[in-house]
């Protein structure tokens, strides 16, 4: 698996360097397939080719909505965590297992915006391929 960072460089070779896939395969030392992912896909997140039927979670999405919206208006030292609000949902009748029921609220959050930080991102560099030419930037 390559990092962030390659595919960054990936992307950059081929479209502003015009480099052929073939030929940044070879400079990066990854597979041409590898290549094809990363100029064909500019998210880096997996993605589900069809979304899944949830029968657990469908009758108690509402509910779930409700206890996050509630919990992001509280206070931090009062907000309920997500093994709380599973248990507190298991009382009222959920069978779903804790995984499903985190799936679920990710998702909300996702919706919501809620927890969407901005993260920082460790760039390492690339094993000897990038020789940068100052002359050229000045």
């Amino acid at each position: 698996m390559i990092e962030m960072v390659q595919y960054d460089y990936i992307r950059y070779l081929y479209f502003n360097k015009g480099k052929s896939k073939r030929a940044i395969a070879e400079e990066v030392g990854v597979h041409r397939d590898t290549v094809t992912r990363a100029v064909e896909n500019p998210e880096h997140k997996y993605n589900l080719t069809v979304q899944r039927d949830r029968p657990v979670n469908q009758d108690f999405e509402e509910r779930v909505r409700w206890l996050i919206e509630d919990n992001q208006g509280k206070p931090r030292k009062h907000r309920l965590t997500k093994t709380r609000m599973h248990n507190l949902m298991c009382d009222e009748g959920y069978k779903g297992s804790y995984s499903a029921f985190t799936y679920l609220t990710r998702q909300i959050e996702e919706e919501l915006n809620i927890n969407s930080k901005e993260a920082f991102l460790k760039l390492n560099p690339i094993k000897g391929t990038m020789q940068v030419d100052f002359g050229e930037m000045m």
